[in-house]
């Protein structure tokens, strides 16, 4: 109950100031958990081993506090939700690429979207929405109902729809009415990712998921990705679908199309590391 009071004020005070006190609120914040390091190493972990550098190096400091900056205005982003309509939507995050997406679902057997933890990513779903496509995106099942809700209908403000990762199933069903599912491939949130991969030189646990329902169901696998260019504007690429290979061992299909979705990942989070909010380890030991 305290949760869900505690996310429905946040969301009063960020729907009912203006965006630049809004941002300075969320500055602020960010200030506090740098303060109070909630999560700091892990941010600054990852941004280490991206660039090949020592964790107490000073740019990895800089970027990591860049990361929680831009995390936390994307939060507050979400939650003026109901107060962003389509246009203002439109406006705010400029689209290249749908195209690609729209080409995909011609084949008439939906898209898989493949993403990561990168900018505003629910932005990103709300803006692929207001296209008229039928998007669904991954979460996880809260123990709070009402804080479940909560999120649920913040997405659902967007244009977005929710695919809890409990309810697997109607995965294909989403597919089969070719409508979208957007996968963040970065960090298996099922905890489940066992498997190791190459990841910007180092060793891994990543989920394959997003290349393994492609191989099933035959839907293409299509990038997408978002940042922030300037304070209020971003930019969401929407790429060709991913060139799977499909016949052969299913082990060794894995491997191979892993490796062709790894350098995607590489190439935007490289380029966009102060705006990758991942807060999880998934390096090997």
């Amino acid at each position: 109950m305290f949760m869900f009071i505690g996310y429905k004020v946040l969301e009063f005070i960020a729907i009912v100031t203006p965006y630049p006190v809004t941002y300075l609120i969320a500055i602020f914040l960010a200030k506090l958990w740098l303060a109070a390091r909630i999560n700091l190493n892990l941010v600054k972990n990852n941004i280490s081993k991206v660039l090949d550098l020592d964790i107490n190096d000073k740019k990895v400091h800089r970027l990591a506090t860049m990361v929680l900056v831009n995390w936390l205005k994307n939060v507050a982003d979400f939650l003026k939700a109901r107060k962003i309509s389509k246009e203002k939507l439109k406006e705010r995050v400029r689209l290249k690429g749908i195209v690609h997406l729209k080409n995909a679902l011609k084949k008439g057997k939906g898209a898989i979207v493949l993403t990561a933890h990168i900018g505003n990513f629910e932005w990103a779903g709300g803006r692929i929405a207001a296209e008229g496509i039928n998007i669904w995106a991954t979460s996880l099942t809260r123990k709070n109902k009402r804080v479940q809700k909560f999120f649920e209908d913040s997405r659902t403000s967007l244009g977005l729809k929710t695919l809890y990762i409990n309810r697997m199933l109607n995965i294909f069903r989403i597919l089969k009415k070719n409508e979208v599912l957007a996968i963040p491939s970065d960090w298996d949130a099922t905890g489940k990712a066992k498997k190791l991969f190459k990841f910007f030189g180092k060793k891994a646990y990543l989920p394959t998921g997003a290349v393994s329902l492609a191989l099933r169901s035959g839907a293409p696998l299509v990038p997408c990705f978002i940042w922030r260019v300037d304070k209020y504007t971003h930019q969401q690429i929407i790429g060709k679908p991913i060139e799977l290979i499909r016949k052969g061992d299913r082990d060794v299909l894995i491997q191979k199309n892993m490796e062709k979705v790894l350098k995607v990942l590489e190439k935007y989070i490289s380029s966009h590391i102060d705006e990758w909010e991942l807060f999880h380890d998934i390096w090997e030991k």
